[in-house]
């Protein structure tokens, strides 16, 4: 028995929307996983463009590990909060010229790399408002 064109047009519309909806709904983020773990996962979610679950899973590194400064550093620049960002990246970099030697020298190179890129895309209004640790 064929069908109609238009009904197969509607179930072939609704079929499609189902698809985009469900894939859209981001998956349960599991408990306890490392803060590694966290990371790689929310990567991957973002090398699929699975932004929604890409953020997920750094809200949830978050949640889990409030103390983890450095990488929650890491996160918030990952979720585009730059203006977080950039106060923590100064912190960061104060504790580098203060001359803390359990500091390694990557993360500083890396930190100021970063640092720089969110410089540039500040809107020119905020790019000449000072940021916590930063000369005046």
């Amino acid at each position: 028995m064929k069908l109609p064109i238009i009904p197969k047009l509607i179930l072939i519309a609704a079929s499609v929307s189902a698809l985009l909806f469900c894939s859209s709904v981001p998956e349960e983020i599991e408990e306890g996983l490392t803060p590694m773990e966290y990371f790689q996962r929310a990567q991957e979610a973002s090398d699929s463009s699975r932004y929604k679950l890409s953020m997920a899973y750094y809200e949830k590194f978050q949640e889990q590990y409030p103390d983890e400064r450095d990488r929650n550093l890491w996160a918030y620049y990952k979720m585009g909060k730059n203006r977080i960002a950039l106060d923590r990246f100064d912190a960061l970099l104060d504790k580098y010229q203060q001359g803390d030697p359990s500091l390694p020298a990557g993360p500083k190179i890396l930190a100021e790399k970063v640092k720089a890129r969110i410089i540039e895309q500040l809107p020119p209004e905020e790019e000449a408002v000072p940021t916590a640790g930063s000369s005046p």
